[in-house]
């Protein structure tokens, strides 16, 4: 930008040319009055912490897509006010070695039909420090809002050489002889009685940095987070626990997945029956177990090296050792020899997609749906949903959105070629099944399907024993922890699907 011909940066602001007093942590920029101000955060501050804009937000990818800075509009869209989060705006004045610096300016009026009378000093001066002013006045005023007895003065000039027709006229000169004025003046009547306040403040604040930047590169804030280690009940400071070496494994309440699963951009995959890897963010994924209780295990030192804001999740859900060690996680990280099992999670997707390619090269149709949701339902069928009894139903549920309700009917009738159907998709499943081996077969690998589907609206339909008898159905376990039996719900289905996709394979003959 440039004053007067000479150039400044935008970001500084100097008391004159020679001294720079500053820099702006927010700039504006007026173009002309066709245009709204335009606001721009400090280009130095957004790289700084690697935030991203989107919208009126500029959030943090690597802490959670946290929202560091916002915009506040009033309704005609002008950006009315800026917010920075508190801790990484001191934290970038300490790496900047600076301090923020506001200006306040406020001014009330008010007009009163009598006199107050208040008790205010002569000079008007109600606080008067180092960083703070504010003065009140009281006056009496006419019906024009000016000062009872106010004089007042009108003066006016004009040319007389006007001459409309002059193809090209020139005024240029001061010529008193084509020129005249007249001025008139007065003094305002004294019909008083009405009373302006005034009340003015000014106030200069100071925001000081932080001690010491903590978040610029790849520093982040001293924090104590403590952990159970052992059975005792003793709690130690994460931070010890910061080297590979150090042997140990920590126990957490199987909420944590749905909490890191809740933050944007998260993720979690399965290697084997009982392990996989979870991350609240789209990078590196943390390598848990699942023992007996259904409490989820990992490694110390792989904890206790995420990032700051992933620790405080993990320890906010970290308790009292319970039920050892997650075999298979054991298995692969101190033996050597990662479990060849699958996670039921894994075979349900699988056993879809092989039932579909199934039904496509044996009956040359498409059996499953899609559908703009399946992703997000895909990623909420997973054993930890089931903390609650609520949740194990609300499992339930997606499972059968997941997979049943995909399945097209039309294509189990014209598969069936028998014509027109009334019955349900589920019933034309069993049928096409029935067909190609036999009934009670059928029957049987069907039961799990129909006690999910059934067990869907448990809620509003089923009595406690209906309700019992669909998780009989499901070979659910009522006695085992709920997230054991989230996962044999999971199972079950898609070992339905699966065996139905393989019956069809081998009996069902080719096109």
């Amino acid at each position: 930008m440039s004053d007067g011909g000479q150039y400044f940066e935008a970001e500084s602001f100097y008391d004159d040319p020679d001294e720079r007093l500053g820099f702006r942590l927010v700039l504006t920029q007026h173009l002309n009055s066709a245009h709204q101000r335009q606001v721009f955060i400090n280009q130095d501050f957004v790289m700084a912490y690697g935030l991203l804009e989107e919208g009126d937000y500029w959030l943090r990818p690597n802490e959670g897509y946290e929202q560091v800075v916002r915009l506040t509009r009033k309704d005609d869209g002008a950006v009315a006010l800026v917010e920075i989060r508190a801790e990484y705006l001191k934290d970038y004045l300490a790496a900047r070695n600076a301090a923020l610096r506001l200006y306040y300016y406020r001014q009330r009026r008010a007009i009163l039909q009598e006199d107050p009378k208040f008790d205010w000093p002569e000079d008007c001066s109600l606080v008067s420090e180092a960083n703070d002013r504010l003065e009140a006045r009281c006056n009496e005023i006419d019906a024009s809002g000016d000062f009872p007895g106010t004089t007042w003065a009108l003066f006016k000039a004009w040319r007389t050489d006007v001459d409309p027709e002059e193809e090209v006229p020139d005024f240029s000169g001061n010529d008193d002889e084509a020129t005249e004025t007249e001025s008139t003046q007065g003094v305002r009547g004294d019909d008083g009685g009405r009373f302006l306040l005034t009340g003015e403040m000014w106030r200069g604040e100071w925001i000081e940095p932080a001690a010491e930047p903590c978040r610029i590169g790849y520093e982040e804030p001293d924090e104590t987070l403590t952990v159970q280690v052992d059975g005792g009940g003793g709690r130690v400071d994460l931070r010890t626990l910061n080297y590979e070496e150090i042997g140990k494994y920590l126990w957490f309440k199987p909420e944590v997945i749905n909490d890191l699963l809740s933050r944007r951009g998260a993720m979690m995959q399965w290697y084997t029956r009982n392990t996989g890897g979870v991350s609240p963010s789209p990078d590196s994924a943390l390598h848990f177990g699942v023992n007996k209780l259904g409490l989820i295990n990992a490694y110390a030192y792989d904890v206790a090296r995420r990032p700051l804001w992933e620790r405080r999740i993990w320890v906010a859900h970290n308790c009292r050792p319970d039920g050892g060690v997650s075999a298979e996680l054991m298995q692969a990280q101190m033996a050597c020899q990662p479990a060849s099992t699958r996670s039921p999670e894994f075979l349900i997707h699988n056993a879809l997609s092989w039932l579909d390619n199934v039904f496509r090269a044996k009956f040359g149709a498409t059996l499953l749906r899609d559908h703009h949701e399946i992703e997000e339902l895909e990623g909420r069928v997973h054993r930890f949903r089931a903390t609650d009894e609520n949740g194990l139903r609300s499992l339930a549920k997606d499972v059968v959105k997941a997979t049943i309700e995909r399945i097209n009917k039309k294509s189990l009738v014209s598969a069936l070629e028998e014509g027109k159907s009334d019955q349900g998709t589920l019933k034309l499943l069993q049928a096409l099944l029935a067909k190609y081996t036999e009934e009670t077969y059928a029957y049987e690998r069907m039961t799990p399907l129909f006690g999910v589907y059934d067990l869907r609206g448990a809620d509003a339909h089923l009595s406690s024993s209906d309700i019992e008898e669909c998780y009989a159905r499901l070979r659910v376990d009522r006695s085992a922890p709920l997230v054991q039996q989230a996962a044999q719900l999971i199972e079950s289905v898609a070992e339905a699907i699966g065996v139905t996709g393989g019956d069809l394979n081998r009996h069902a003959p080719d096109p």
